[in-house]
């Protein structure tokens, strides 16, 4: 890859209703995600993930963790070598609170 010019990825994505239904609705947007990734090549990936957890964030939280695991842990991933995932967990903070924003680094 040539140093001076990185070809770079920038997602924005409303995820809530992944959370809301993620046994259905996880899948296809992985795979969307996963067949973005390996067509384009891209050296570096951030990824802004709105609404994690869904609408209902506090019953929803449960799968943040599968998500951000199975996000890192697909094979396309595997060619960075370094990630940094900044996520907002503290609901309980409503004046801090941001509605449960990830931000993926590849």
């Amino acid at each position: 890859m040539d140093e001076e010019n990185i070809r770079a990825l920038l997602i924005s994505a409303n995820v809530g209703s992944i959370f809301e239904d993620p046994d259905h609705m996880f899948k296809p947007w992985m795979e969307e995600f996963t067949k973005c990734i390996t067509k384009l090549e891209p050296g570096l990936i951030a990824i802004h993930c709105q609404e994690v957890g869904g609408k209902n964030y506090e019953a929803s939280m449960q799968h943040v963790n599968q998500f951000i695991k199975i996000i890192l842990g697909c094979e396309e991933m595997q060619k960075y070598d370094r990630a940094r995932v900044f996520l907002d967990e503290d609901y309980t903070a409503a004046d801090k609170f941001t509605v449960n924003t990830i931000l993926f680094c590849f």
